[in-house]
């Protein structure tokens, strides 16, 4: 059972191969990719940003409005309890207390808006650093790279041409051998040719009666007396 077990986790993770081979090839693309998500991200957050901050400042008009009227009717309600105008005072005062809870409510949702422009805004600042960083990284993978492809295609040149080279050299030794052996037979020609001339000069000095100066059996007994009578 326990091998079944292992045999089925196998294959599961054999069918995983192919993707990460895929992904694995493709690697400097997704992370291309990535870095335009990224940055269509950022962009984003800065909309929003941008949003967030309009808001807060139509709440900052808001409530510079409602404390503009608060002081207006507090000025307003002093005027009626100078004038003993108490139900008018009161009036006033009730318009008063209204307008400072929603001024409250707006002070503290204008804290909010603050903050988190506060928060969003280093987020994009840290954001914006990385990608720049993660660029770097990119153009650096890239350079990388092209430097392998540049390697292995120079490695494959060198050994082309050491192939190349090693080609030339056999033939120019093939060209030599032969330059060296047509100078052999010509040599061995000019030989043959200067030995038949000789023997042709020989055969026409015999015919015109003119001594080559060979020597032959009756020169030599020639001498041999001459050298006797000389001795006696």
């Amino acid at each position: 059972m326990s091998i079944w077990r292992k045999l089925n986790t196998l294959f599961r993770a054999s069918a995983h191969e192919p993707v990460a081979k895929l992904v694995e090839a493709n690697d400097l693309r997704i992370f291309e990719q990535e870095l335009r998500d990224a940055e269509q991200a950022i962009a984003r957050s800065k909309r929003e940003l941008a949003y967030l901050m309009a808001e807060k400042t139509r709440l900052e008009r808001d409530n510079d409005g409602l404390q503009a009227a608060i002081a207006k009717r507090e000025q307003q309600a002093s005027q009626a309890l100078e004038q003993s105008d108490e139900a008018l005072a009161l009036e006033l005062a009730n318009l008063i207390a209204e307008d400072e809870t929603v001024l409250q409510r707006q002070q503290q949702q204008h804290a909010k808006l603050q903050q988190q422009e506060n928060q969003l805004r280093r987020q994009l600042r840290d954001s914006g650093r990385a990608l720049k960083h993660f660029h770097s990284e990119m153009r650096l993978a890239k350079a990388n790279r092209h430097a392998e492809q540049v390697t292995r295609q120079l490695r494959g040149h060198a050994s082309g041409l050491h192939s190349h080279m090693e080609e030339l050299n056999v033939s120019a030794s093939r060209i030599r051998a032969r330059q060296t052996e047509a100078e052999d037979v010509e040599a061995a020609l000019t030989e043959l040719d200067a030995e038949q001339n000789n023997g042709d000069l020989d055969a026409r000095l015999k015919a015109a009666g003119i001594d080559n100066g060979d020597s032959n059996g009756e020169k030599v007994l020639a001498r041999l007396k001459a050298r006797q009578c000389h001795d006696v």
